[in-house]
């Protein structure tokens, strides 16, 4: 970097995001504020598994319209690059998150498997209630750090199914709540997120129960992998939506990441578009599991960490999602809660409602605007066009309060 601290100020939001608190800015070691991927697959096209068809069953689904995208014209200017693009999923298909594209997704393509259904087949939602009537109403059982076991809750109850959901014992109660509000069971996990992710696939042992997870481990059944994929690939759907609503194509796409099935969504619907554009993942301090991993070269796991960003808050990355990511990701970079808040907060400013992790990847990028070795290292010209995605709405309301008063 050389010489000062070098900053971003954002006057409106009164927020100073300084870049000078990681050991080094780009490079392929563990300290590195943003890892290269070494693996990077310049040939690599998306995974076949994540086409067109998810977009075409949520079309189906009640109340569906593609979710805003909202341009940010002065803090791209302030960072001195030329559209900021937020893909603003605080309100889909009724729910404060993206999550339940996934499961919605997940769930139809469980059906299809369970009743025999033809690989090409597609359930209008309307009628997935009845068919999954037919299979006996299973109840669904999942583990979460929050927007998933929403997703899920509020799949069964529109479904008619029951519902278990495994939360980490410190989750913000209304999260807890929001869970609950759907007519599920909670369960809290005397442990981190992995923890209740195991304790969520004993407990789909039981009879009559489907394990819905959104990640896998090296130990998971080809059921579990294929479920966790399928949820992957509902995903696409706002990113098949973003490209036809933006101008033209990103230059580059901020996405934050937890297990990394987003960010696979992402890196497969912009590889199919575009060989060129970069797309950089971004993490929590402390919860950079896809970080080390490219540093590594191989999948590793990182010890619970608490931060603000809690829906990132994971451990591991995703058996199915890290092939995606090895292929197709640029980099991952790590942000602290600190510039995470600044994000929120500059989200607040246009009127956009995000929580900590929802405000991550647009944390992601004020960063790496701010710092000239970050800018040079990923090309970023005054022109380029930055997409991120503004994962969550204020799902922790007390959290997102807190960041905006103080």
């Amino acid at each position: 970097m050389g010489g000062e601290d070098e900053r971003f100020i954002d006057d409106k939001v009164s927020q100073v995001v300084t870049t000078r608190e990681h050991v080094g800015m780009q490079g392929d070691g563990p300290g590195a504020r943003l890892v290269t991927n070494r693996a990077r697959d310049l040939g690599y096209a998306g995974a076949r598994n994540m086409g067109l068809e998810p977009i075409a069953f949520h079309r189906t689904m009640p109340a569906y319209v593609p979710t805003p995208v909202i341009e940010l014209p002065q803090l791209a200017e302030r960072s001195r690059v030329g559209v900021i693009s937020v893909k603003n999923e605080q309100d889909r298909l009724g729910l404060p998150s993206f999550k339940v594209l996934g499961s919605s997704w997940a769930l139809h393509q469980r059906v299809k498997r369970v009743a025999g259904l033809p690989a090409d087949a597609l359930i209008p939602f309307a009628m997935l209630r009845a068919r999954i009537a037919e299979l006996g109403r299973p109840t669904l059982c999942t583990a979460s750090d929050g927007n998933h076991g929403r997703a899920i809750a509020a799949l069964a109850e529109a479904l008619g199914c029951g519902c278990v959901v495994f939360l980490p014992g410190d989750s913000a109660a209304s999260r807890l709540d929001a869970i609950k509000s759907h007519g599920a069971s909670v369960e809290l996990v005397d442990g981190s997120y992995d923890e209740a992710v195991a304790r969520a696939r004993v407990a789909s042992g039981a009879r009559n129960h489907w394990y819905c997870p959104d990640t896998v481990g090296p130990d998971a059944t080809g059921e579990e992998r294929l479920f966790a994929s399928d949820v992957m690939s509902g995903y696409a759907t706002l990113f098949e939506e973003l490209f036809d609503q933006v101008e033209r194509l990103p230059d580059l796409v901020f996405v934050q990441a937890g297990v990394g099935g987003l960010s696979a969504a992402a890196v497969s619907a912009v590889r199919r578009v575009s060989a060129t554009a970069k797309v950089v993942i971004v993490e929590p301090q402390g919860s950079n599991a896809i970080a080390l991993s490219f540093a590594a070269g191989a999948p590793v796991a990182v010890p619970d960490v608490p931060t603000i960003m809690a829906c990132l808050r994971c451990q591991s990355v995703s058996g199915v999602a890290w092939p995606v990511l090895e292929a197709g990701v640029d980099g991952a970079m790590t942000v602290t809660d600190e510039e995470a808040a600044a994000a929120v907060r500059a989200l607040a400013q246009a009127g956009v409602e995000s929580g900590a992790s929802g405000a991550a990847g647009l944390a992601g990028a004020m960063v790496t605007c701010a710092s000239e070795a970050l800018r040079a290292g990923l090309g970023i010209s005054p022109n380029a066009r930055v997409a991120v995605v503004n994962t969550e709405g204020a799902t922790d309301p007390a959290s997102t309060a807190a960041i905006l008063t103080g």
